[in-house]
């Protein structure tokens, strides 16, 4: 068969599945199997293509039907500015998120930056690449085979990040106080009917469900991260649509202030911060 004629009944298959980014995503497996740029593949659609690969693309087509995300299948996600690995034992870096490291890169951090739940390691490898050695960069996270691809993010990026296997803060060092910590945390509640939909089912559900009712991880990183906070430190937490005043909340039972809550792409509540001053002795 053609690339044309192949592209042509990969989209109609995926439409057929209501799967609405069905021209983009035939396009990218596409290129994923051949090694050809969705320019090359445009140029030579009257090129013939072997049945082994119009084999190893159905088959891949077949599992996008089903919603196997197409960051799992490429194995990689474009984030803010930089290509990282991702696997299924960790989150698919969401657009959303570069509110946080946008916000992150406002406040013009100096000095030692902590992200909490790493996960592959999004947020502080942008954060690191944008400002250099201004920051030590430092990342956590509970799960092992996530820190594993942090770490090869940050190897293939060349750039300098410290890692620690810790649940939440509980095994961070805190005898150097750090100006800024950041987090994505999970936050879905346990019961949301986003999570039978799609590609959340395949991502691992301890990266995005948080307690009974979605807000234990916020509660607890605002809770301890003034311990580990410089005087005028700061903590960013993302956080789901719904959860900004029960964020602000939790920031200002910690004793933050300057707290504010910065709005998505879409125009939804995203991301909570709130600056720490320590007591005047």
């Amino acid at each position: 068969m053609k690339i044309g004629e192949v592209l042509v009944q990969a989209r109609e298959c995926l439409r057929s599945y209501g799967i609405e980014s069905a021209m983009l995503d035939a396009s990218l497996i596409l290129s994923h199997v051949t090694n050809l740029s969705k320019t090359q593949l445009l140029i030579h659609e009257d090129d013939e293509l072997d049945i082994e690969v119009v084999d190893a693309y159905a088959r891949l087509i077949e599992k996008r039907t089903k919603g196997y995300p197409v960051a799992y299948i490429l194995g990689y996600k474009d984030f803010y500015d930089i290509r990282l690995k991702v696997t299924e034992k960790t989150l698919i870096p969401r657009p959303d998120t570069e509110i946080l490291v946008e916000k992150a890169l406002s406040l013009n951090p100096k000095g030692r930056v902590l992200d909490v739940g790493t996960g592959s390691g999004a947020i502080i490898l942008a954060l690191k690449k944008h400002l250099g050695d201004q920051i030590e960069a430092f990342a956590c996270d509970i799960d092992m085979d996530a820190l594993e691809v942090a770490e090869e993010n940050c190897q293939a990026l060349n750039l300098d990040v410290t890692y620690f296997e810790s649940d939440f803060l509980n095994c961070v060092p805190n005898e150097k106080k750090y100006s800024m910590i950041v987090s994505n945390p999970p936050y879905i509640h346990p019961d949301d009917p986003h999570l039978r939909e799609s590609s959340l089912p395949f991502e691992p559900r301890k990266a995005l469900v948080s307690g009974y009712d979605g807000l234990e991880a916020i509660s607890i990183l605002t809770r301890e991260a003034p311990a580990f906070l410089e005087n005028n430190g700061y903590l960013l937490i993302e956080h789901g649509y719904n959860q900004a005043i029960a964020a602000q909340r939790f920031f200002k039972a910690a004793g933050f202030n300057f707290i504010q809550t910065i709005k998505d792409y879409g125009g939804n509540d995203r991301v909570t911060l709130g600056r720490y001053t320590k007591n005047k002795e």
